[in-house]
């Protein structure tokens, strides 16, 4: 099994951080306009891009303003059964330090390499979103 990992320092508290993450308006601010479901623990987020396959995660890990999880239920290829975990930290400079690991992956074939792009790309409009409170997401 291989894994995906990215970081970025976010000039903002883990508190809004965190928010940008659990619940499905703010992750229609940054990650794609089409978000449905809950996003509490034991919840079934529904994300998807138009004319993109659709994701369904579970959330596995609530741990205010320190960790989220998801569990993918159901995506295409090889994502589902995967892992994502964001973990925040407090940075310099009044930054948060945001950790991204999505997990389980069977190799660096198929959907690895497509979705190691597409969360660099959405850390970057969950950075943008934060830091400036403008809604941008990733999927319009």
């Amino acid at each position: 099994m291989v894994d995906i990992s990215h970081e970025i320092k976010i000039k903002a508290v883990p508190d809004q951080i965190f928010a940008a993450l659990t619940t499905a308006d703010e992750l229609k601010a940054w990650h794609s306009s089409h978000v449905s479901g809950q996003a509490q623990l034991g919840g079934v987020l529904h994300i998807e891009g138009s004319g993109r396959p659709r994701f369904d995660w579970k959330v596995t890990e609530l741990s205010p303003p320190k960790r989220v999880g998801w569990l993918c239920t159901a995506g295409p290829g090889d994502s589902a059964g995967t892992t994502v975990l964001f973990e925040l930290s407090p940075a310099d400079q009044g930054r948060t330090l945001v950790v991204c690991t999505h997990a389980g992956w069977p190799g660096i074939h198929g959907n690895y390499r497509k979705c190691n792009t597409l969360w660099g790309v959405l850390l970057h409009h969950l950075k943008q979103y934060v830091e400036t409170g403008k809604a941008a997401p990733a999927f319009p």
